[in-house]
């Protein structure tokens, strides 16, 4: 079992009670990130040429995310003796949530994760709005990898992820309906899904170039895998062409049971139980879980935001 993360003050609940939080800059944050620590990355980290980051709201597919970045990694440097995503691992340990990194282990450690990874392309993932992105500044060769999902997955994966967290004090008494107004008001941890969407995907402030920034959706990831191994590829590694062998072999590494069975056997660094917290891996779960309001609710709000990769399936 993962160590329980260390949590720091202020801490908060919502006026309707529970999700234990922080608040930076008016924005919910967990309550196991160090708002002193965000401050130190915001005024002296420079992103450098060689960062990658997955940049996606809670619950749109960052696990699946991590593991189609690892595995391509893993062929494109196989030539790096020291490269850190030999093993496969898609844990805090080789994909670091730099915030989180940092308050959890301090500013030694992740000064050291930068030493370790500074000849090789280096993963990041976060939860974080663009504007609030903990660095100081964003070199032009940094590359940002936007995930969406359809939001009534969204809003029913966050649902049963923060009931089981054991930080964030949920309420247990509260509805799935209940869950997706307080959704839909956007006052949750991260904000507002459509403009966290709706932000990155324009690519604006502070990054410097709209082409840093590829948008894809987590559907895709699900049933158009071979063609998002490419793509990825493509955007990260203009140079280098997988053969159809090991794209194959990318595809296979990124199905949920493989995934779900790799990380059960062996966790290396990945901190929560997968029994637990991979549920489903499909992507029409929420027809199981959303009353009629709840879908048409967030089906409505999903048409006006018209935003990149959200469209009715």
């Amino acid at each position: 079992m993962a160590p329980k993360l260390k949590t720091f003050p202020p801490l908060r609940h919502l006026p309707s009670g529970g999700m234990l939080h922080t608040r930076h800059r008016g924005v919910m944050y967990p309550p196991f990130m160090d708002l002193d620590i965000i401050e130190r990355l915001e005024k002296t980290w420079a992103a450098a040429a060689n960062d990658v980051f997955i940049c996606t709201h809670q619950k749109v597919g960052t696990h699946l995310t991590k593991r189609f970045l690892v595995e391509i990694l893993r062929h494109a440097q196989r030539d790096i003796p020291d490269c850190i995503y030999r093993s496969g691992d898609i844990g805090h340990g080789t994909v670091p949530w730099p915030e989180v990194m940092a308050s959890q282990h301090g500013m030694d450690h992740f000064h050291h994760h930068l030493e370790r990874t500074s000849g090789q392309a280096r993963l990041w993932y976060t939860h974080t709005r663009i504007e609030h992105m903990p660095f100081q500044s964003v070199h032009a060769g940094a590359r940002f990898i936007v995930v969406t999902r359809d939001p009534r997955a969204v809003a029913v994966s966050q649902y049963f992820f923060y009931r089981n967290h054991p930080l964030l004090d949920f309420p247990h008494h509260l509805s799935l309906d209940a869950y997706v107004e307080l959704f839909l008001g956007g006052d949750l941890y991260f904000g507002d899904y459509f403009t966290h969407v709706r932000d990155w995907s324009a690519g604006g402030p502070p990054l410097g170039d709209p082409f840093q920034v590829l948008t894809i959706s987590y559907e895709d990831l699900v049933q158009q895998k071979a063609q998002m191994v490419r793509k990825i590829t493509a955007f990260l590694l203009p140079d280098f062409v997988l053969d159809d062998c090991e794209v194959a072999a990318i595809v296979a590494a990124t199905e949920f049971d493989r995934m779900k069975a790799d990380i059960s056997q062996n966790p290396q660094s990945f901190h929560f139980n997968p029994e637990t917290f991979f549920r489903a891996g499909t992507v029409r779960d929420w027809e199981q879980h959303l009353s009629r309001w709840a879908a048409d609710a967030i089906l409505e709000r999903m048409r006006d935001a018209a935003l990149p990769g959200l469209t009715d399936p």
